[in-house]
């Protein structure tokens, strides 16, 4: 073996080897011992005692480093680096427990493998002989290094060492694993500050030993190096911990009063905001909850509550989600919010909004959760109606950058927030006091200063625009809004402020106007009239198209008054109430009403309007649009003509189902009618005229002719044309007229007719010829489906009942062939017809009838064989 000869320095000289080695292992020490007290007076402080046990393998790292480099023989050299492999792996198991306990992160199974590996490299070690890095170590080398010779080895390298250098592979990744957990997680400067400097150095030390072991490049072992740096951030955040937590300590001993104090208050407040609190003790699976959160889910005063039974009561589309939230809250600790429905004992849906967070256990296992919860039902509500006009604000204003910036009672600035920073390029404290104005360009810099000194000595708002130099050197145009700040007892503190960079939107003005120029051709190509009303003037300002919707000239000043007076007289009331809800709301309106234009034309109107808050000090202002409905309204007339001629044409229809009932009626009046005078035909030939008799033969002719006049009059009524006519109806009374009609027509069926009908039902406001329309068409329906069903079970069933509160339910059954599951979903369909002789429209107008009144209809099968129609209809005032 060859060696290179070197001259030692003179005794005297400094060697900077010993001086950095011994250096580092001696700080390494000190914050050993330091932490090691540390975890000594607090025993609920692993970490410290885990770090003191790393700092110190690391000491013990480069002082084996140092004797490697020193060494005179390649014995000496071998003896060094096999114990080298000690430390090694006391550092590798220190950084997998530091990173479970300390970021409360990363895999255990990965953990354990990185373990379990470099306990492997380490028997490896002993076992081998010299070590796991060599075969056999031929001779030693000396080099230069930091202007010092050291020795380094020269032999053969041993391939085991890939256990080693696998180990180290795989606690990089568990880091990088735990690292992205706590970023995630919200804690990102434990993740720079520790998973970062781990990854960074474990990574730099591995490249270094894997190219030194492999003879890639000739210098001494010096990872301890890359290890003291991981030990001094560890050792920074540790500190700033225990001193973060000294400080808490004796914050919190100052305020053990105030907190009970606080707390008191915290539940006055919470029931006075409608606020519900809670804690969750998660091992035992039960809360305690208040009163008002227990009155917010509907329980008892004295019920148990657990996670299970809470889920019961959540809406069963937001239990999976609630679950899975719950999960990760479990995995991952910190804070949440949520927002899910519940239903309550009395059937109703409420939203609820909650938000807590999660205590871990000194094992990483969630303990404890605490929170508060509330009903958000009307602000769900007036979201889902506020959300469509708002999307478009909402898109642009999230994706619009804000810079927010505080000043003091100085004028000073205090405080500028991440996007200002990340803006200009620039700390903290350089934006301090005057630094942010180093940004702003030389030609604005006075105007600004000027605007900022007049509104702050006055205490007024301020708006104001100027050119900012942006990180990237770009003059930005900004537009700066700042209102003066006050603290609870009302005393100026200072100003806030808010910018946002302009610089596109002023350049594309132009754009913007020839967007708003074609916007205007199509509201007039779609006869859309916009109007804006200013309600601290009273005064309207009028589109084109909604000037010419109204018949007002380009010169004519428009009021409220004077639009008021276009309306019809009959509808004044109606708009004038819609617009003052709406401003007096903050709200919408929707309507339609009729105007009366000077040449006596009439014209309906749709209009939609929204109140928007008012800038400056000035008032609301209501914005909106109306257009033409005319032609809509007549169509919708000729609809409800066509309609009622189709009812029409469909009484005729039943009428003719109903002649034998009419003939029976008819039959039996004119019967007696006949019989009584032919009797006193009788009377008068045979000369021996009884009066007495006679007159009541004649009485007995009036009766029946008025009872064929009143049959007569009925069918007119079912086949007149005309408009519905709404009155006072007793279903009972009218089911009974129905019965007694069509008794003919079940006689000829063969059915058997047998009503079920609740006592002292309450009237309806309906059409009884509409709905005996309904009932009859339904009862000749049920004789249709009865064809083949044997004679002993021909039974229609007619039965009227309260179904809750303010509805009555009237239903008719029969016993025949049921509903099949093809005609099922178009039972109400116009001209759908299982019928070979029918026209599809007895079902479709019933449908027609019942929804015109308020109701619903539905028809389905029941036990027992045959069908149920049924429709319920609103008792009391009338509907539609």
């Amino acid at each position: 073996m060859e060696f290179y000869e070197f001259n030692w320095r003179p005794d005297n000289a400094m060697n900077w080897v010993i001086v950095i080695w011994s250096a580092g292992s001696g700080a390494c020490l000190a914050l050993a011992l330091m932490h090691f007290v540390v975890w000594w007076k607090d025993r609920t402080a692993p970490a410290n005692l885990i770090f003191a046990v790393m700092a110190t393998a690391v000491a013990v790292l480069a002082a084996l480093e140092l004797a490697m480099m020193r060494a005179e023989t390649p014995g000496q050299f071998g003896i060094a680096v096999r114990w080298l492999h000690v430390p090694a792996w006391v550092i590798v198991a220190s950084l997998v427990a530091f990173v479970r306990l300390y970021l409360r992160a990363g895999r255990r199974w990965l953990a354990w493998t990185v373990v379990g590996m470099r306990t492997v490299s380490l028997i490896l070690n002993f076992v081998f002989s010299p070590n796991i890095n060599y075969r056999e170590i031929t001779g030693l080398r000396h080099v230069s290094f930091l202007g010092e010779p050291v020795s380094v080895a020269a032999g053969v390298p041993n391939p085991l060492m890939l256990v080693a250098q696998l180990s180290l592979l795989l606690l990089i990744i568990f880091v990088t694993d735990a690292t992205i957990t706590v970023w995630r997680r919200g804690g990102r400067r434990q993740a720079l500050m520790v998973g970062g400097s781990i990854l960074l150095f474990v990574t730099a030390a591995t490249a270094d030993g894997v190219a030194i072991a492999w003879g890639i490049i000739s210098m001494p072992v010096s990872v301890s190096l890359f290890y003291q740096v991981i030990v001094a951030a560890m050792a920074c955040e540790l500190s700033y911990d225990v001193l973060r937590a000294a400080a808490f300590s004796r914050r919190l001993q100052a305020s053990e009063a105030a907190l009970r104090e606080s707390e008191a208050r915290i539940n006055l407040a919470a029931n006075a905001a409608n606020l519900g609190l809670w804690i969750w003790d998660i091992p035992g699976d039960e809360l305690w909850v208040t009163e008002k959160w227990r009155k917010l889910f509907g329980f008892a005063d004295s019920e148990r509550v657990t996670f299970a039974r809470l889920l019961q009561v959540v809406y069963p589309g937001d239990r999976e989600r609630m679950k899975q939230l719950v999960q990760h809250m479990f995995e991952h600790g910190g804070e949440y919010e949520s927002e899910y429905r519940v239903i309550r004992r009395d059937g109703g849906t409420r939203w609820i909004s909650g938000h807590g967070s999660v205590e871990l256990d000194e094992h990483g296992k969630p303990h404890f959760a605490r929170g508060v919860s509330r009903d958000v039902t009307k602000r769900k509500i007036a979201e889902e109606e506020l959300r469509e006009s708002e999307a478009l604000f909402g898109t642009i204003a999230d994706a619009a950058p804000v810079l927010i910036w505080m000043s003091g009672v100085d004028k000073l600035c205090t405080f500028c927030n991440k996007p200002w920073l990340e803006f200009t390029g620039r700390s903290l404290e350089q934006e301090m006091g005057n630094g942010w104005a180093e940004g702003v360009h030389p030609d604005d810099l006075q105007r600004c200063h000027d605007i900022y000194v007049s509104a702050f000595d006055a205490r007024e708002p301020f708006v104001m625009q100027y050119r900012l130099r942006r990180h990237d050197g770009e003059y930005r145009w900004i537009s700066d809004s700042g209102v003066p700040r006050y603290d609870a007892k009302k005393n100026f503190v200072g100003y806030i402020g808010s910018c946002v960079d302009v610089t596109e939107l002023l350049s594309k003005e132009e754009a913007l106007r020839e967007f708003e120029d074609r916007v205007r051709l199509a509201a007039q190509a779609a006869h859309l009239g916009v109007w804006e009303l200013d309600t601290s003037t009273n005064q309207i300002w009028m589109s084109d198209s909604a000037r010419a919707l109204f018949q007002f000239d380009s010169e004519t000043r428009v009021n409220h008054a004077v639009l008021q007076d276009r309306v019809h007289p009959e509808d004044r009331l109606l708009r004038d109430s819609a617009v003052k809800a709406a401003i007096e709301t903050q709200g919408e309106y929707e309507i339609e009403y009729r105007i009366l234009l000077p040449d006596g034309t009439l014209r309906w109107i749709g209009a939609r309007g929204r109140c928007v808050a008012g800038k400056n000090g000035k008032g609301p202002r209501l914005i909106g649009v109306s257009i033409d409905i005319t032609p809509r309204k007549a169509a919708e007339a000729e609809a409800a003509k066509r309609r009622e001629e189709i009812g029409h044409l469909s009484r005729v229809a039943v009428m003719g189902e109903l002649t034998a009932s009419i003939a029976h009626e008819l039959n039996q009046p004119l019967s007696g009618i006949i019989s009584n005078a032919s009797a006193g035909q009788r009377f008068i030939d045979r000369g021996d005229v009884d009066l007495r008799e006679f007159r009541d033969l004649l009485a007995d002719i009036v009766a029946d002719g008025r009872r064929a006049g009143d049959v007569i009059r009925g069918i007119q009524t079912m086949v007149k044309k005309g408009a519905p006519s709404r009155q006072q109806v007793n279903l009972n009374d009218l089911v009974l007229n129905v019965v007694h009609m069509i008794n003919p027509n079940a006689m000829h069926h063969s059915c058997e007719v047998q009503t079920l009908l609740e006592a002292n039902l309450p009237p309806i406001e309906a059409d009884p010829i509409q709905l005996q329309q309904v009932l009859i068409n339904l009862v000749i329906n049920a004789f249709d489906a009865m064809r083949n069903t044997p004679l002993s079970r021909r039974k229609v069933v007619i039965a009227t009942e309260r179904n809750g509160d303010g509805v009555i339910c009237m239903s008719v059954r029969d016993y025949g062939t049921g509903i099949s599951e093809q005609a099922r979903e178009r039972l109400f369909d116009h001209f759908f017809t299982t019928k070979v002789e029918g026209l599809g429209m007895g079902l479709g107008i019933v449908r027609s009838i019942v929804e015109s009144h308020g109701g619903t209809v539905a028809g389905e099968n029941v036990d027992g064989g045959g069908a149920r129609f049924h429709f319920t209809l609103p008792a009391g005032a009338a509907v539609g």
